[in-house]
């Protein structure tokens, strides 16, 4: 996927910002975890020409058994740059964790601004992006710990288009079931985030949605339109 000239910009500010971050000469982390070859692999080139297969064994293990989060703040543009133009086959929902895991919203405030930043613009792109997995990116935000009202606002907006409402539709099919008779959303990335979860399901299941939902369909005269929301009402006429 090409990246978007917002998206350019945003990784260009990231990798200026962390400039100042690198990887240490000396191996840091559990001996037993992590060889020289693994580290040197780091180090063998320049942090902007990292592959996701040179960097897949650090991605699971960084901050955990090898690095701290300064070396993880180095590599940290690496990570963004490949998660947005979509190269690269890391775990997002373990990868995003770990700026949780380094603590984020502690650093520098213009650290934490371009973060909010690049994760705004990666959601709005996938919003708009009918062949993107919305439920698989907002999960991954929600590893942050940032908050995530702010994003299902942005989503309401786009419900006045197909593609929104196919997000939406394609959403409540993966948790719906499981929000009904469980309270809970479907992926072991929602088990342990229980503030975002709660903000989802509220979300889901506001009442107000369901109104405007029920109105759409009512003055939609577009087919396709007509069928998604016939079937995202089928799923509020499960709801209590």
């Amino acid at each position: 996927m090409l990246q978007s000239a917002a998206m350019k910009s945003i990784i260009e500010q990231l990798y200026q910002c962390f400039s100042r971050y690198t990887i240490p000469v000396h191996p840091t982390g559990c001996p037993c975890c992590v060889s020289d070859v693994d580290y040197q692999r780091l180090r063998a080139q320049p942090i902007r020409q990292l592959s996701s297969n040179d960097l897949w064994r650090y991605s699971l293990k960084a901050l955990n058994t090898w690095g701290d989060a300064d070396q993880f703040r180095a590599i940290l543009p690496r990570f963004f740059e490949l998660c947005a133009d979509r190269s690269a086959f890391f775990d997002c929902d373990m990868l995003f964790g770990k700026l949780r895991l380094a603590d984020w919203q502690t650093w520098p405030a213009a650290e934490q601004q371009l973060i909010q930043t690049y994760l705004w613009t990666l959601w709005q792109e996938a919003l708009a992006d009918p062949d993107s997995s919305v439920a698989e990116m907002l999960s991954a935000i929600a590893q942050t710990g940032l908050d995530l009202q702010p994003l299902l606002l942005s989503w309401d907006a786009q419900l006045e288009t197909l593609t929104g409402l196919q997000h939406y539709a394609d959403f409540l099919d993966l948790h719906m079931a499981q929000i009904l008779s469980q309270n809970r959303l479907h992926g072991h990335g929602w088990a342990n985030r229980g503030q975002a979860t709660a903000w989802v399901i509220g979300w889901v299941l506001d009442p107000t949605r369901r109104e405007r939902m029920t109105n759409a369909f009512v003055n939609s005269d577009h087919d396709a339109e007509s069928r998604l929301l016939a079937h995202i009402l089928e799923w509020f006429d499960l709801a209590p």
